[in-house]
């Protein structure tokens, strides 16, 4: 995707322990929404963010200039609104930060906010180092990476011809089914990975993009 209009978007769960690796990821393109209480994860990382946007049931008393407040009582989640507000408003890459926690339900529903950003055909990511999550529906060469841990889980019913190669453990064509676990714990071995497949959607956790 080309002429990418990007966006963090600062969630409320849990960051990883080692914060110099979300500010490598940082860069002057890059707009910061703080979501509700992601602004308690953006006071953590130092980070200014350029809008806040929520109910603000996290976060009391708080005074900041661009904000927009949204009713408690309402029929989407904080990180929805968010997603919504910055595709209403052109942003064609979503990259989530905080988004995975100790709530499993937000958690799940908060991955499930990548299928909305694909289907606006717009690029999303969850970035929870060491891994990035983000889906694909088309073949994919990862970047070349000594070691490392990468899973490949099935959204749809069945990937049809998978193959998997230069990894550790390589598929020659096959057709895996939501449910199955083969394509766990799949790892780099100091060669560019690579997945083919002819239909279906795939949910990529990986240490690699």
């Amino acid at each position: 995707m080309e002429n990418l209009k990007s966006v963090i978007i600062v969630l409320n769960g849990n960051l990883s322990e080692n914060y110099e690796l979300y500010k490598e990821r940082l860069n002057s393109n890059y707009f910061i929404i703080a979501c509700n209480g992601g602004y308690n994860n953006c006071k953590k990382l130092n980070l200014e963010p350029n809008l806040i946007i929520g109910d603000f049931d996290s976060i009391n008393n708080l005074e900041f200039e661009n904000k927009i407040v949204f009713p408690k009582e309402k029929d989407k989640s904080d990180s929805e609104i968010a997603v919504d507000y910055v595709i209403e408003n052109g942003f064609n890459y979503i990259e989530f930060w905080g988004a995975i926690g100790n709530r499993i339900d937000h958690t799940l529903f908060n991955i499930s906010l990548l299928y909305k950003i694909y289907k606006e055909n717009c690029k999303g990511l969850i970035f929870h180092p060491p891994f990035y999550i983000f889906l694909i529906d088309r073949n994919y060469k990862f970047k070349k990476k000594e070691s490392g841990l990468v899973s490949f889980y099935p959204l749809t019913l069945v990937i049809k011809n998978l193959k998997v190669k230069n990894l550790k453990y390589e598929l020659k064509g096959e057709d895996i089914y939501f449910g199955s676990t083969i394509t766990l714990s799949n790892e780099f071995i100091c060669k560019e990975g690579e997945i083919e497949f002819d239909k279906g959607l795939i949910l990529v956790i990986s240490e690699s993009l």
